[in-house]
């Protein structure tokens, strides 16, 4: 799992031998479609979609005060932007399930050129990853293969295959009465190449409701996670595994902009999120070794 240089130094101080390191999220899951936003990507409600072809383009960028990936702090000072692009292709669609495939890109520039030891200083990270996602009734099972670099070269490429399953509740909400999902979800990420350290495993449990707000076109998000540790990715201050590695609960508010449906639906959205972080390995690399974090998030996305 990844730490920034600073991080690093602020480890030390923790009895863990550097070898139990392998590194960590950025995406969360990455921006994908049919993929819950957690660290990567703001929270943001579905716009409308004017493109009826086989292939989807989406894409944004965000501006936050800090990025955490999984509970681990990389930059809290400075300006950060994170652009991001997927494109999508429907493989399969009938009244049994729907199959997509997809690939796409998430980046990370910081000012503060977090761990640069390379020409490309103020780009930090670049992820490449592909996927599929089978959707069948109210089910959706994903697996995805993510490239983590360090164009700046604070760290060594990082591979990783995760599988997720999801479900939408909104129809039996609704028969309950109550006009929002929660859409829970869960996840497993396998590390199977780290150039960093050990390879390690990471998994993480949620929900994401949203509810639009009257006919405003405002919508609201108040996305939920937990991440945990399966093998390593967390660990005590003692070097075993620390099962709790952090939580997060953010509130985002998202409005469609007036732009022509010819060149797409384009959606701004803001927010905070409140990260809180269980694990010791967690808190030792946070600023002053303090166990939450408050951020905020403001972006612009689109999709065609």
């Amino acid at each position: 799992m990844r730490l920034s240089a600073l991080a690093c130094a602020a480890f030390a101080s923790v009895a863990i031998p550097a070898a139990v390191w392998a590194q960590v999220d950025a995406p969360p899951e990455k921006p994908a479609p049919a993929k819950t936003p957690t660290e990567q990507g703001t929270p943001q409600a579905e716009p409308a979609d004017p493109n009826t072809g086989g292939l989807t383009l989406t894409g944004g960028v965000d501006y936050t005060t800090a990025y955490f990936f999984r509970g681990y702090n990389q930059e809290d000072t400075g300006l950060i932007f994170q652009p991001y692009v997927t494109i999508t292709a429907t493989l399969v669609s009938n009244d049994n399930f729907t199959l997509n495939g997809y690939v796409g890109t998430w980046n990370s520039f910081h000012e503060k050129r977090t761990g640069s030891t390379g020409s490309n200083q103020a780009w930090y990270e670049s992820d490449l990853f592909g996927g599929l996602d089978l959707t069948m009734g109210k089910f959706t099972l994903g697996t995805v293969y993510t490239f983590y670099t360090y164009p700046n070269g604070a760290f060594q490429t990082i591979q990783e295959i995760g599988f997720k399953v999801s479900y939408d509740d909104t129809d039996m909400m609704k028969k309950m009465g109550v006009n929002f999902a929660l859409k829970p979800y869960a996840g497993v990420y396998i590390e199977t190449d780290d150039g960093n350290g050990t390879e390690d495993t990471y998994a993480e449990v949620g929900i994401a409701p949203s509810i639009a707000v009257g006919d405003t076109k405002l919508t609201v998000s108040v996305p939920v996670a937990l991440g945990l540790s399966l093998d390593d990715y967390y660990l005590e201050s003692n070097g075993d595994n620390s099962t709790f590695g952090y939580g997060s609960i953010g509130l985002f508010a998202s409005y469609p902009l007036p732009i022509p449906e010819k060149y797409g639906a384009w959606t701004i959205t803001g927010g905070v999120q409140y990260i809180y972080l269980f694990a010791d390995s967690a808190e030792a690399v946070n600023d002053g070794g303090t166990n939450d974090e408050v951020l905020g998030k403001v972006g612009i996305s689109f999709a065609y």
